[in-house]
Protein backbone atom coordinates (compact mmCIF):
# COMPACT_ATOMS: atom_id res chain seq x y z
CA UNK A 1 0.00 0.00 0.00
CA UNK A 2 0.89 3.53 -0.34
CA UNK A 3 2.57 5.61 2.62
CA UNK A 4 -0.73 7.67 1.73
CA UNK A 5 -3.65 4.98 1.99
CA UNK A 6 -1.60 3.74 4.97
CA UNK A 7 -1.73 6.87 6.69
CA UNK A 8 -5.55 7.42 5.85
CA UNK A 9 -6.12 3.62 7.04
CA UNK A 10 -3.55 2.93 9.82
CA UNK A 11 -5.24 -0.13 11.30
CA UNK A 12 -4.69 -2.13 7.70
CA UNK A 13 -0.88 -2.04 9.04
CA UNK A 14 -2.14 -4.59 11.95
CA UNK A 15 0.38 -7.44 11.66
CA UNK A 16 2.71 -5.49 9.03
CA UNK A 17 6.08 -6.77 10.90
CA UNK A 18 5.23 -10.64 10.71
CA UNK A 19 4.20 -10.53 7.13
CA UNK A 20 7.00 -8.26 6.09
CA UNK A 21 9.33 -10.07 7.47
CA UNK A 22 8.08 -13.36 5.75
CA UNK A 23 8.03 -11.42 2.48
CA UNK A 24 11.05 -10.25 2.94
CA UNK A 25 12.56 -13.63 3.26
CA UNK A 26 11.21 -14.63 0.33
CA UNK A 27 12.46 -11.82 -1.52
CA UNK A 28 16.33 -12.05 0.25
CA UNK A 29 16.12 -15.79 -0.53
CA UNK A 30 14.34 -16.09 -3.76
CA UNK A 31 12.13 -19.02 -2.56
CA UNK A 32 8.72 -18.72 -3.40
CA UNK A 33 7.77 -21.57 -0.30
CA UNK A 34 9.19 -22.10 2.78
CA UNK A 35 8.69 -22.25 6.84
CA UNK A 36 10.02 -18.38 8.17
CA UNK A 37 11.30 -18.14 11.54
CA UNK A 38 11.44 -14.37 12.24
CA UNK A 39 13.39 -14.19 15.65
CA UNK A 40 13.17 -10.79 17.73
CA UNK A 41 14.01 -9.10 20.90
CA UNK A 42 11.19 -10.76 23.10
CA UNK A 43 9.45 -13.26 20.58
CA UNK A 44 9.68 -15.83 17.51
CA UNK A 45 7.40 -15.52 15.33
CA UNK A 46 6.82 -18.77 12.60
CA UNK A 47 4.91 -18.03 9.45
CA UNK A 48 5.11 -19.75 5.98
CA UNK A 49 5.58 -18.26 2.49
CA UNK A 50 3.34 -19.96 -0.24
CA UNK A 51 3.61 -18.94 -3.71
CA UNK A 52 5.69 -15.91 -2.59
CA UNK A 53 3.57 -14.44 -0.34
CA UNK A 54 2.60 -14.81 3.70
CA UNK A 55 0.05 -17.63 3.97
CA UNK A 56 -3.03 -16.40 5.48
CA UNK A 57 -4.65 -17.21 8.91
CA UNK A 58 -8.44 -19.07 8.44
CA UNK A 59 -9.01 -18.08 12.16
CA UNK A 60 -11.02 -14.65 12.37
CA UNK A 61 -8.32 -11.75 14.35
CA UNK A 62 -9.29 -11.07 17.22
CA UNK A 63 -8.27 -7.74 18.18
CA UNK A 64 -8.56 -6.36 21.52
CA UNK A 65 -11.23 -8.91 22.28
CA UNK A 66 -13.05 -7.42 18.81
CA UNK A 67 -13.47 -10.05 15.88
CA UNK A 68 -12.21 -9.05 13.14
CA UNK A 69 -12.39 -9.08 9.45
CA UNK A 70 -8.38 -8.56 8.74
CA UNK A 71 -6.89 -10.86 6.21
CA UNK A 72 -3.49 -11.57 8.83
CA UNK A 73 -1.25 -13.65 8.09
CA UNK A 74 -0.78 -17.63 9.93
CA UNK A 75 1.88 -16.79 12.73
CA UNK A 76 2.72 -19.19 15.93
CA UNK A 77 4.34 -16.69 18.53
CA UNK A 78 6.89 -18.16 21.25
CA UNK A 79 7.78 -16.50 24.23
CA UNK A 80 11.71 -16.08 23.25
CA UNK A 81 14.02 -13.74 21.51
CA UNK A 82 17.28 -12.43 22.09
CA UNK A 83 16.71 -10.50 24.82
CA UNK A 84 14.52 -13.56 26.69
CA UNK A 85 16.32 -13.93 30.22
CA UNK A 86 18.25 -17.46 31.03
CA UNK A 87 18.48 -18.95 34.42
CA UNK A 88 19.12 -21.80 36.29
CA UNK A 89 15.90 -22.71 38.67
CA UNK A 90 16.45 -24.39 42.18
CA UNK A 91 15.58 -27.76 40.90
CA UNK A 92 18.68 -27.20 38.29
CA UNK A 93 16.52 -26.76 35.47
CA UNK A 94 17.69 -24.08 32.44
CA UNK A 95 14.88 -21.94 31.38
CA UNK A 96 14.53 -19.50 28.37
CA UNK A 97 12.05 -16.52 28.77
CA UNK A 98 9.45 -15.87 28.02
CA UNK A 99 10.25 -12.89 30.18
CA UNK A 100 13.08 -10.59 28.81
CA UNK A 101 14.90 -7.73 28.64
CA UNK A 102 12.96 -6.63 25.45
CA UNK A 103 14.14 -2.92 24.09
CA UNK A 104 16.93 -2.99 26.65
CA UNK A 105 18.56 -5.59 25.03
CA UNK A 106 21.75 -3.26 24.48
CA UNK A 107 22.44 -2.35 27.79
CA UNK A 108 21.16 -5.34 29.86
CA UNK A 109 22.64 -7.89 28.01
CA UNK A 110 26.08 -9.13 29.12
CA UNK A 111 27.75 -8.84 25.80
CA UNK A 112 26.48 -5.22 26.17
CA UNK A 113 28.13 -4.69 29.43
CA UNK A 114 25.11 -5.59 31.41
CA UNK A 115 24.07 -8.00 34.15
CA UNK A 116 21.68 -10.12 32.63
CA UNK A 117 22.16 -13.38 30.97
CA UNK A 118 20.36 -13.62 27.78
CA UNK A 119 19.50 -15.69 25.01
CA UNK A 120 21.78 -13.55 23.39
CA UNK A 121 24.51 -14.02 25.08
CA UNK A 122 24.51 -17.91 25.37
CA UNK A 123 24.75 -17.67 21.61
CA UNK A 124 27.60 -15.44 21.75
CA UNK A 125 29.35 -17.67 24.38
CA UNK A 126 28.76 -21.00 22.08
CA UNK A 127 30.57 -19.10 19.25
CA UNK A 128 27.34 -18.89 16.98
CA UNK A 129 27.31 -15.07 16.83
CA UNK A 130 29.58 -12.47 16.44
CA UNK A 131 27.30 -9.72 18.84
CA UNK A 132 28.92 -7.13 21.69
CA UNK A 133 31.86 -7.81 23.16
CA UNK A 134 32.36 -11.94 23.58
CA UNK A 135 34.89 -11.82 26.07
CA UNK A 136 32.08 -10.12 29.02
CA UNK A 137 30.62 -13.88 28.11
CA UNK A 138 33.76 -16.36 29.15
CA UNK A 139 32.59 -16.33 32.28
CA UNK A 140 29.65 -18.13 31.73
CA UNK A 141 29.97 -21.61 32.30
CA UNK A 142 29.97 -23.42 29.01
CA UNK A 143 27.72 -26.62 30.42
CA UNK A 144 25.56 -23.86 31.33
CA UNK A 145 25.34 -22.32 28.10
CA UNK A 146 24.94 -26.12 25.94
CA UNK A 147 21.86 -26.80 28.31
CA UNK A 148 20.50 -23.13 27.13
CA UNK A 149 21.06 -24.01 23.95
CA UNK A 150 19.17 -27.50 24.06
CA UNK A 151 16.07 -25.48 25.76
CA UNK A 152 16.26 -22.83 23.11
CA UNK A 153 16.42 -25.73 20.09
CA UNK A 154 14.06 -28.12 21.83
CA UNK A 155 11.30 -24.65 22.27
CA UNK A 156 11.50 -23.79 18.47
CA UNK A 157 11.50 -27.01 17.46
CA UNK A 158 8.31 -27.39 19.45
Amino acid sequence: MTMDHACRYPILTIACGPTNSIQGASYLSRMKNAVVIDVGGTTTDFGMIQNGFPRESSAAAVIGGVRTNFRMPDIISIGLGGGSIVRRQADGQVTAGPDSVGYQITSKTLVFGGDTLTATDIIVRLGMADIGDASLVQSVDLELAREAMDVIREMTED
